[in-house]
């Protein structure tokens, strides 16, 4: 008996294991979406559009910032890159965010093996073991010799012996000359062309002759070694071509014909385009050697890396391939979720532009494609607009295991078996630029067939999220789709960017004044909006909250009144609010499902952190019930001192100071709009006293601490 007893654990136990699906994530740098299966018919990539006719192409995917790090970031932690705080190649993800939880780490947390390797997380972003949080073992981003061809000097990224020849040249110079300013080895390295050429395609090599091919032989390795872990896994390969240099085995340059590859026909500017739009190919025209400084590229030189890309993103095609076959021969294919995604697109000389950090078409669009054994149609071909970060929650969603709160992107299972299917109006996207020494932040929104973008300046890093508006772009790719004009003052077209404007409101985002908005959906024949005004008819309003310091903030309101009761509540400056108006209230412990004493109102500040609840009654409408709602936000307005720290002054004018009643050694200070938008982060070590400069803040504010990991203490901050 206990045999069967044990024997039917087993089983059970197994059964369980192979019912979660493991998850093969494959991301290639600097990857646009130029696949055969996207319909880049001159394109060979029989692997990834072998993929495509498995599962869902996200044709219409927009990257969060066309910037490795950043892009990564954003989609690793399902933020925002203005909640991630990660909008260069300098900020870690984990000194703006220690307590985040990666996707890796998610899956890991919820008892799969997360094994990772090559380049998944920027290593600028993250610590030296690749955020070691995320995964179960060792993590590797180059290969050991082990991994490469014999001749394993494809590890500084050529074989060329006349470049590695050029390469000591060029070293010996610089010493010689005592050359040490970037501007000068940057010169010195123009006379010396093989020293860092951008392409490489010379040298008949097997696919490990460069560092692609080693990880795929590694990746092999570690996916057996997943498959023996006795858990479902979470496999991460991150492959680095098509960066630059454009590098590859010959057979792949061998492909493609040169003297049938065109330039791309669109290479002007016009002058409807802001120059902020604009870049100089920095990155290009400063690290490689062939590439003059004037950025001029003859069309020779263009096609030669037009024929590189190409050539890269079929080596690239050729690893995944392998990864595929070997997920076959393992049996796992039939439980295996794939996803392959590329961090942003990359600009091939449309506009004069070569790189991406750009909100152009050419840059934001990024490859998604997810296969998942048991959901979605195959070939399944979708413009719906969607992010790369919708990647977590649908990874979670397919997986079924929970989605964490903190999320920002949306589950698109469902445009899985509906590509007309839509999780947002437009799908969003932002890059970063200086404009008279002053910051600017670029935010462009993208639906089925235009892209408005605004570029509002505001000093991002100092917490600013309004600001004023400098310039703004707008495309219909159905017309224009080069982007040849912008269409922004177009009055053709001013219904369609109200639109675009009232998805940026949605957001709080790219706004001129403190703003917030509220989706109302309420039963009655009125609605009392935050500024008394009435309204008796659905509709879009705005209400204007005049404050005495000159910082007026603006409410969107996006108003239907459909004779149902709305179950929605909200936390709102330290209090619990029902969204429903003119009913009878009654708030409850979701702990024991007993009534609060008294608390009968449309509002509820509790005395205490808690779950809670309200039942809600109307004459004409009848009773809901929402749902349990966490509030953690226990708020206090007094001046002096709070458990664990004082706060003062508060008001607060330009100086704000925090008093420890000693020092911690681990310290995470927030400042948070009434609409919940983080305006302030900061994380300090064995402290025991802070000042903070909020004087380029104005309005209510919740201050946030937490210690040494603690729960979050918070109080109510108003900053003149």
């Amino acid at each position: 008996m206990v045999r069967v007893l044990i024997l039917f654990f087993f089983l059970f136990s197994f059964k369980s294991i192979e019912a979660q699906k493991n998850i093969l994530f494959i991301s290639v740098d600097d990857l646009k979406p130029m696949f055969n299966s996207y319909g880049h018919e001159d394109m060979i990539t029989p692997n990834i559009d072998a993929l495509a006719a498995k599962g869902t192409s996200f044709l219409n995917t927009s990257t969060q910032q066309a910037i490795c790090a950043p892009s990564r970031a954003s989609l690793l932690t399902g933020l925002y890159p203005d909640n991630t705080r990660v909008w260069d190649l300098e900020t870690q993800i984990r000194d703006e965010n220690p307590n985040v939880v990666t996707l890796p780490q998610h899956f890991k947390d919820n008892g799969y093996y997360s094994v990772g390797l090559g380049k998944i997380f920027d290593n600028r972003s993250v610590d030296n073991n690749y955020d070691g949080n995320s995964w179960s073992t060792q993590f590797l981003q180059g290969m050991p010799n082990q991994y490469y061809h014999s001749n394993d000097a494809g590890r500084s990224g050529y074989q060329d012996p006349l470049v590695h020849q050029a390469i000591n040249q060029y070293n010996n110079y610089i010493s010689s000359n005592n050359i040490t300013s970037t501007n000068g080895k940057r010169e010195a390295r123009k006379l010396f062309p093989l020293s860092k050429p951008s392409t490489e395609g010379n040298q008949d090599l097997p696919d490990d002759g460069y560092v692609d091919g080693a990880r795929t032989n590694y990746a092999l390795i570690k996916m057996e070694e997943a498959a023996n872990s006795g858990k479902p896994f979470f496999l991460a390969v991150g492959y680095t071509k098509p960066h630059l240099p454009f590098v590859a085995p010959k057979k792949y340059w061998d492909m493609y014909n040169r003297s049938t590859i065109s330039i791309h026909p669109e290479q002007g500017r016009d002058n409807s385009i802001p120059s902020i739009a604009f870049h100089n190919n920095h990155e290009l025209v400063n690290n490689y050697s062939d590439i003059p400084l004037n950025g001029n590229i003859t069309v020779d030189k263009q096609k030669e890396l037009i024929h590189g890309y190409k050539a890269c993103v079929s080596y690239v095609d050729a690893q995944v391939g392998i990864l595929l076959s070997k997920l076959d021969e393992l049996g796992l294919s039939s439980n295996t979720i794939v996803v392959l995604w590329g961090d942003h697109g990359w600009h091939l000389g449309d506009h004069g532009l070569w790189i991406k950090h750009t909100n152009f078409e050419q840059a934001v669009s990024s490859p998604m494609i997810i296969y998942s054994p048991d959901h979605g149609l195959e070939n399944n071909k979708t413009s719906s607009p969607v992010e790369l970060l919708d990647i977590y929650p649908t990874l979670c969603d397919l997986a079924g295991i929970s989605i964490p709160n903190e999320v920002e992107g949306k589950s698109i299972k469902e445009v899985m078996i509906d590509p007309g299917h839509k999780v947002r109006h437009a799908a969003l996207a932002q890059y970063t630029r200086m404009s008279n020494g002053n910051r600017v932040m670029g935010y462009s929104l993208r639906d089925e067939r235009y892209r408005y973008t605004k570029w509002i300046q505001m000093d991002y890093r100092n917490g600013e999220r309004y600001g004023s508006t400098i310039a703004c772009e707008f495309y219909d790719y159905e017309i224009d789709y080069f982007e040849k004009v912008n269409r922004c003052s177009d009055d053709t077209y001013s219904d369609i960017i109200a639109g675009f404007e009232l998805e940026f409101k949605r957001r709080n985002i790219a706004q001129n004044l403190p703003s917030n908005f509220l989706s109302i959906t309420t039963c009655g024949q009125s609605y009392t909006a935050p500024d008394n005004s009435v309204y008796s008819e659905s509709g879009i309003y705005t209400a204007t909250l005049v404050a005495e310091n000159g910082m007026d903030s603006v409410i969107t309101i996006e108003l239907i009144l459909d004779g149902q009761l709305s179950d929605n509540v909200y936390i709102s400056e330290g209090q619990l609010i029902a969204e429903q108006q003119e009913s009878s209230y009654q708030w409850y412990s979701c702990s024991d499902n007993l009534p609060v004493d008294g608390q009968n109102s449309i509002s509820f500040q509790p005395e205490e952190s808690g779950i809670y609840y309200v039942i809600i009654s109307h004459p004409d409408c009848g009773e809901v019930q929402s749902e349990c709602v966490s509030f953690n936000q226990v708020l206090s307005t007094e001046k002096e001192k709070l458990k664990n720290y004082n706060l003062f002054p508060n008001p607060v004018g330009e100086t704000l100071n925090i008093d420890l009643d000693r020092s911690y050694e681990n310290i995470s200070l927030k400042l948070i709009a009434v609409s919940g938008k983080v305006f302030l982060k900061g994380s300090y070590k064995n402290k025991s006293k802070i000042k903070l400069d909020v004087s380029n803040l104005k309005g209510q504010f919740v201050f946030s601490i937490s210690i040494d990991g603690n729960e979050q203490r918070k109080t109510s901050l108003i900053i003149q």
